[in-house]
């Protein structure tokens, strides 16, 4: 028997059923679809690591001078890796590869042509729109091995400050002496959190999958394939070749909530030339899904039983229809010096609408990483790049009214408090001139434009609002916005007047789009 859960905020709540089926298929002579880029969810205590292939990590480095300036012209041979052994003094490491991302010029996606086992985890949202540099080294032996590994990367140049994932992960590999228990009954939440919101652990199974073309009146058809670098992972190296992997799927609408989870198993004995199949192209699987309230996006999750080593991917099925801003809403009455305001200068609202965005990926859009904070948190943190992201969120407009939060943000984290969101954005000037920002936020936020701090307003506090003033040139800039949320209210409202105009409105990417003759 198939079965599904109906997935709202509270992960238990079971409101309907839906049907799932899952068939598994040999594939004999399919190569298998492209990769698709994905925002995996690791938790706020994992390490990161771009990717491990062919025993080498793979880590995105940024480095900033004491004006907090990036720094664009280390070497190669200015900086050196080192592993921290458990039991060891660290050991360097030679640099494999070196390359330098600059994402004014160049789209800045991880490396993706090599085949082998790769671990993707959060921040891809800084990394598309910083500079910074993408080392890769070869690990030892013990660097190999299952669990945390730390690292250090160290700079022989004074005064720059490096920032980096320091840990990287590696998922069981040997089977354990003893097989894992695991629940009997598919209300297991471990599985059910990482298909609607994030893994608890990091992944270490690499998935492919896309969407299979089929008639309007037909499930929706996925085809899933664990790559075959990732078999190991996935305990199918054992003498009976034995597959036990249990399958969840969690299903977006296009504001990114979650409408249902789904989930099923693969159990089976594969026979010699089965494995030897698998084991060159990977373990593919088609999976149906129902086709009620038209999900926008598709989360899957695969858990291999014996190890405990999760996969994950997302899938989207429609692109996400924009929310279009109201005239009144885009526009607010004209504003002399800002000033700090109270609670009652901002109107509560009573829906459970969240403007920070959505998981739905939206191009030209501002993307946020998404970290889950320490309780007691009281500052943004001094640098994202050091913790690891459990997910993003993308929007045009930062308009995040004052109001009482129950709950966290949807497909990401079921927190309503002590998270951060690290919006990074770009947009293009048109006419030169003048532009001057207000920022609202309520707790902590800056505001950066082209890596230059214009407006602090951290801490824990009520609603603050902030202004500045910078004259832009015509073509690219940056935007920055860190932010965090302490505890009950929320609010991020930023604002844009443009030169020779009166009234302020909220700031939208939309408005700012590239030029056709850039």
């Amino acid at each position: 028997m198939l079965s599904s859960v109906a997935c709202g905020v509270d992960l238990r709540k079971v409101t309907g059923t839906l049907f799932l089926s899952l068939s598994l298929i040999q594939a004999l002579g399919q190569t298998g679809p492209e990769p698709q880029h994905t925002l995996e969810k690791p938790s706020p205590e994992a390490p990161y690591t771009l990717r491990v292939t062919t025993r080498e990590v793979v880590i995105e480095l940024a480095a900033r001078n004491r004006e907090n300036q990036p720094v664009t012209d280390l070497k190669e041979t200015d900086l050196e890796i080192f592993e921290i052994p458990k039991h060891s003094q660290k050991l360097l490491r030679k640099i494999t590869s070196f390359h330098i991302v600059d994402p004014s010029v160049e789209e800045a996606h991880p490396d993706t042509l090599s085949g082998g086992f790769q671990i993707k985890l959060g921040g891809g949202c800084a990394i598309a729109t910083t500079f910074h540099y993408r080392l890769a080294f070869q690990p030892s032996s013990e660097g190999w091995k299952s669990g945390y590994h730390e690292i250090v990367v160290a700079t022989t140049r004074q005064h720059v400050t490096l920032s980096y994932r320091h840990r990287y992960y590696v998922g069981e590999i040997d089977l354990p002496a003893k097989p894992r228990i695991h629940k009997g009954s598919f209300d297991d939440i471990a599985l059910q959190r990482a298909a609607c919101y994030h893994s608890e652990t990091p992944p270490s199974i690499a998935l492919n999958a896309r969407l299979i073309q089929t008639a309007p009146t037909d499930p929706l058809r996925y085809s899933l394939i664990i790559q075959p670098d990732s078999l190991a992972f996935a305990s199918l190296s054992d003498q009976a070749h034995r597959v036990q992997l249990d399958y969840g799927a969690c299903t977006f609408d296009a504001q990114g909530k979650a409408l249902s989870y789904l989930h099923n198993s693969a159990e089976r004995i594969l026979t010699p030339e089965e494995d030897a199949h698998i084991r060159a192209v990977g373990f593919a699987n088609l999976i149906d899904l129902p086709r009620a309230n038209n999900p926008a996006l598709v989360r899957f999750v695969v858990r291999d039983r014996e190890t405990g080593n999760l996969g994950s991917i997302d899938v989207v099925t429609t692109l996400a229809t924009p929310v279009e801003l109201t005239k009144a809403q885009r526009e607010s009455p004209k504003h002399s010096e800002p000033t700090p305001t109270k609670n009652s200068d901002i109107n509560p609202v009573d829906d459970n609408v969240s403007y920070f965005g959505s998981i739905i990926p939206k191009p030209n859009s501002m993307c946020g990483d998404v970290y889950e904070l320490p309780e007691g948190t009281r500052m943004l943190p001094s640098s994202f790049w050091e913790m690891d992201a459990v997910g993003a969120v993308y929007t045009d407009s930062l308009n995040q009214p004052y109001q009482f939060v129950a709950k966290g943000l949807p497909g990401v984290t079921s927190r309503p408090e002590w998270f951060a969101i690290d919006y990074h954005g770009v947009f293009w000037i048109k006419t030169p001139g003048e532009y001057r920002f207000l920022l609202t936020a309520d707790d902590g936020a800056k505001l950066y434009i082209d890596d230059r701090l214009l407006i602090d307003e951290d801490g824990v506090h009520s609603p603050l609002r902030g202004g500045h003033s910078i004259q832009l040139a015509a073509g690219r800039h940056t935007i920055h916005v860190p932010y965090f949320q302490e505890t009950v209210h929320v609010a991020l409202f930023l604002q844009i007047k443009p030169p020779n105009e009166e009234l302020f409105k909220v700031f939208d990417v939309r408005d700012f789009p590239l030029l056709p003759s850039q």
